[in-house]
C-alpha cells in the first residue's frame, strides 16, 4: 500500500494474499498479472541466504546487469527452501499505471472463450491480466461474497476477466474500445466494463474467492497446477473434463488464461476418503 501511495507498484500478485514475500521468491510465485509483468523471478535483484552449512551468502546485485559467474540468484529463486533459507531480499518496483479497468466478458461455451485468448495476446492491447472461469463457480463465489457483478441474464457459461492498464484515461478508453471490438468479433455474448474502483474490486473479489468457495462447498478436495501453451488451453480442458467423468470426480477449473497456468480442482461430497484418493491418483496419471 505504501508503494502505491508513492506512485509505484510491485507487479507480482499471487493468489494467496497472506503469503510472505520470501515464500513467493522460494516458489517463484506467478499470479494474475504475470501475463504482462512476469513472475516473481523478474523482480528479485539481490538476496541474503543462509546455506545448509550455516554459511551466510549474498547473491545478485542492485545494478541492472550482473553477468559474471553463475546465476546463483536464479538458482535459489524457485528452489523451495531446498538450497537455503532466504533472510533478506532486494526487490524491483516499477511506476504504477495511472489508469486501469476490467472487462467482464461472457461466452456461450468454454472453447470460444479460450480461443479468444491467443487473439488478445497477439493484439497490441498488452493486457495486465486475462482470467477464465466457468459460470457455476462464479455463481457460487457471488453468493459467498454477497456481490453480483457478472452478468447472468444471458445464460453464458464461461467468462473471461480482462484487465487493461495505461498511462492515461484517454489511452485506456481507446484500449477498452479495441478490446471490446476484438472479443465481440471472436464470439463474446456481451462486454461489461468495470471502470470504477468499486466495480473492479467486486469483480476481482469474486475471482479471488474461488478457492475459498470450493473448500466451503466440498468435503474432499485435491488440486493440480498445470501450465500449457495458451493455444492449447481449450483442448486440454476438454480432455481434463472428460478424464474427470471417467474417474467419477467433479472437476472445477479456473486460472490464468493469459499464460496458460490452470488450477484444476478434484472434488467429491459422497466418496470415502480412500476411494477419493484412488480416483484422484488415476486422474493425475491421465492428465499429467
Amino acid at each position: 500500500a505504501d508503494c502505491l501511495t508513492k506512485g509505484m507498484m510491485y507487479p507480482p500478485d499471487p493468489g494467496e494474499k497472506f503469503a510472505c514475500v520470501g515464500g513467493n521468491v522460494a516458489t517463484n510465485a506467478g499470479g494474475m498479472r504475470a501475463v504482462k509483468y512476469g513472475s516473481t523471478r523478474d523482480y528479485v535483484r539481490a538476496m541474503t541466504v543462509v546455506l545448509p552449512t550455516g554459511e551466510i551468502t549474498h547473491l545478485g546485485a542492485t545494478v541492472s546487469k550482473t553477468s559474471s559467474g553463475y546465476s546463483l540468484l536464479n538458482l535459489m529463486i524457485g528452489s523451495e527452501g531446498t538450497l537455503g533459507i532466504i533472510t533478506e531480499l532486494t526487490l524491483k518496483i516499477i511506476p504504477a499505471p495511472k489508469a486501469s479497468a476490467s472487462l467482464i466478458v461472457p461466452f456461450e461455451d468454454l472453447k470460444t472463450a479460450l480461443e479468444t485468448v491467443p487473439k488478445l495476446k497477439m493484439s497490441s492491447l498488452n493486457p495486465q491480466a486475462i482470467e477464465f472461469m466457468e459460470r457455476e463457480i462464479v455463481l457460487a463465489s457471488e453468493r459467498h461474497t454477497g456481490r453480483s457483478v457478472f452478468p447472468q441474464e444471458m445464460g453464458g457459461q464461461p467468462y473471461l476477466l480482462i484487465t487493461l492498464d495505461s498511462d492515461s484515461e484517454d489511452q485506456l478508453y481507446t484500449l477498452l474500445e479495441q478490446a471490446a471490438e476484438l472479443v465481440l468479433d471472436a464470439g463474446a455474448m456481451d462486454v461489461l466494463v468495470a471502470d470504477s474502483p468499486a466495480k473492479m474490486r467486486d469483480a476481482w473479489a469474486a475471482r479471488s474467492a474461488f478457492l475459498e468457495v470450493i473448500m466451503e462447498e466440498t468435503k474432499l478436495l485435491d488440486e493440480c497446477d498445470v501450465v500449457v501453451p495458451v493455444t492449447k488451453i481449450a483442448s486440454y480442458l476438454e480432455f481434463v473434463n472428460k478424464a474427470g467423468e471417467e474417474c467419477g470426480l467433479v472437476i472445477r477449473s479456473f486460472g490464468h488464461a493469459g499464460d496458460g497456468n490452470l488450477h484444476i480442482y478434484e472434488c467429491s461430497n459422497d466418496l470415502t476418503e480412500e476411494e477419493f484418493k484412488k480416483r484422484v491418483d488415476k486422474f493425475f496419471d491421465i492428465i499429467y
